[in-house]
């Protein structure tokens, strides 16, 4: 379709916010009109990657009960009395965004391969920034394992540049953070505050149906 309106989504794997903000994606992937373009942040890359450990766990616990308390979205047992009490476990956004990439590139998949993570992690306390774990998840997904290891490597040789863009998308969005969401209509982009939207993906959808409509219809 020619001048699609685009949903540019700005994420991170191990954002508990974005876990929250999912249903409003799925709500969004809903709309043929729309086109939902992925921009992971690399919250959590280079210097920044860590191990699991009661500091992380103390850190974000209570952003999860807030999380669940405005989204509804669990936090499962198998991660907070398992993952979050392993500090085996790496944070590492490169390999999960790198799956995405490869899901994206090979059947147009990322979507759904984020929402497969963010499960994955936070609900059955699997380690995501695991290759042999993202390899499984991509099985899952119906992926053959030989062509998403090859397109994961070139995807993970991309995410400096990939990550760079995502900032200079929030830079042009006016976005703080993770989640944002921004569409991109007409030439315009138009940050979404998603704050008064969380746990509420049929109100969400509303008003994406409403600025995708014509000028006219508006009227």
């Amino acid at each position: 379709m020619s001048n699609q309106a685009t949903l540019h989504y700005a994420y991170d794997p191990f954002c508990g916010w974005c876990y929250g903000a999912a249903p409003l994606l799925t709500a969004a992937s809903e709309l043929e009109e729309l086109k939902i373009v992925l921009h992971g942040g690399g919250m959590l890359v280079h210097d920044s990657a860590k191990m699991m450990s009661a500091e992380w766990r103390d850190f974000v616990r209570p952003h999860e009960t807030r999380i669940t308390a405005l989204s509804g979205q669990a936090f499962g047992d198998a991660y907070r009395d398992g993952t979050q009490f392993n500090y085996d476990v790496v944070l590492d956004s490169a390999p999960p965004t790198a799956a995405m990439l490869a899901a994206e590139e090979l059947v147009g998949a990322g979507l759904q391969m984020l929402k497969r993570l963010q499960t994955a992690y936070y609900v059955e306390g699997r380690p995501i920034a695991d290759c042999a774990e993202l390899t499984r998840l991509a099985a899952e997904l119906g992926l053959d394992d030989e062509r998403f290891f090859a397109a994961f490597e070139t995807a993970t040789s991309r995410l400096p540049a990939h990550f760079e863009e995502t900032r200079e998308l929030l830079w042009r969005a006016g976005g703080r953070g993770f989640p944002t969401l921004a569409l991109e209509k007409d030439g315009a982009l138009q940050l979404l505050h998603l704050g008064q939207f969380l746990g509420k993906p049929a109100q969400f959808r509303e008003v994406l149906e409403s600025l995708l409509a014509p000028a006219s219809a508006n009227a």
